[in-house]
C-alpha cells in the first residue's frame, strides 16, 4: 500500500509540473553581426543593431536563450499558449519593419557575419513596425513552439531579430544603462 502512496504522489506532482503557468526566459548571449565589419563581434556592445539596405539585411540581432522548457514540464508544441518578445528600442536612423526568426542552437559571444548561423526563414513572428524610440512587443508564438519541437531538453536557441526595406534601429543590449533589456515570456496551457 505504501508503494501505491507514492506512485499517486509522483503522479501528482507529475502533473502539476505540467499545469499551465507564466515563464520568463533567461538570456545566455545577446549580439549582433555586422556585414560592414564581418569579422568583428559585438557581444559586449550597449546597442544591438538591425538593419538592412534595399532590401537586404546588413545587421542581424541575436538573442541566445537557455532552453529550460523540458524542466518546466513543457515537452510539445501544442502546450505553448503564447509567447512574447519585448525589446526597448533606443536608437531609430530609420524606422521600419523588424521580424524575429527561430535559428536552432546557441550564438556565441564571438559570433560575427562569416561565422553567423542562418536563422529559419520558415518560422518567424509577424513584423513589427517600429517608428521610434520605446518598447516593443513582437509575438514569437511559433518560435517556441519549434524550439520545443525541436529540442524540449537543454538545447539552447535563438530568436534572430531582421530588419525589412531600409530600415535601421537600435535595440537595448544586456550591457545598456540605457533602456530595458530583451525580455522573453512565455505562458502555457494544461
Amino acid at each position: 500500500m505504501r508503494h501505491l502512496y507514492a506512485f499517486i504522489s509522483i503522479f501528482l506532482l507529475l502533473a502539476a509540473t505540467a499545469a499551465a503557468g507564466s515563464f520568463t526566459a533567461e538570456m545566455d548571449v545577446d549580439t549582433y553581426v555586422d556585414s560592414d565589419n564581418a569579422n568583428q563581434s559585438f557581444a559586449d556592445s550597449d546597442l544591438l543593431w538591425a538593419a538592412s539596405v534595399d532590401g537586404a539585411s546588413n545587421k542581424e540581432v541575436y538573442l541566445s536563450f537557455v532552453n529550460l522548457l523540458g524542466s518546466q514540464g513543457i515537452f510539445k508544441p501544442e502546450q505553448v499558449a503564447d509567447a512574447t518578445l519585448t525589446v526597448d528600442v533606443v536608437q531609430v536612423d530609420k524606422p521600419g519593419k523588424i521580424t524575429a526568426y527561430f535559428l536552432h542552437g546557441a550564438v556565441l559571444d564571438t559570433a560575427d557575419w562569416y561565422t553567423k548561423d542562418d536563422y529559419d526563414a520558415d518560422v518567424s513572428s509577424s513584423s513589427v513596425e517600429v517608428d521610434g524610440e520605446g518598447s516593443y512587443e513582437l509575438d514569437v508564438t511559433p518560435i517556441i513552439k519549434k524550439a520545443v519541437e525541436t529540442c524540449a531538453e537543454g538545447c539552447p536557441y535563438t530568436i534572430v531579430l531582421v530588419a525589412e526595406d531600409d530600415t535601421s534601429v537600435a535595440f537595448a543590449s544586456n550591457e545598456s544603462s540605457d533602456g530595458d533589456k530583451p525580455d522573453l515570456e512565455y505562458s502555457t496551457e494544461e
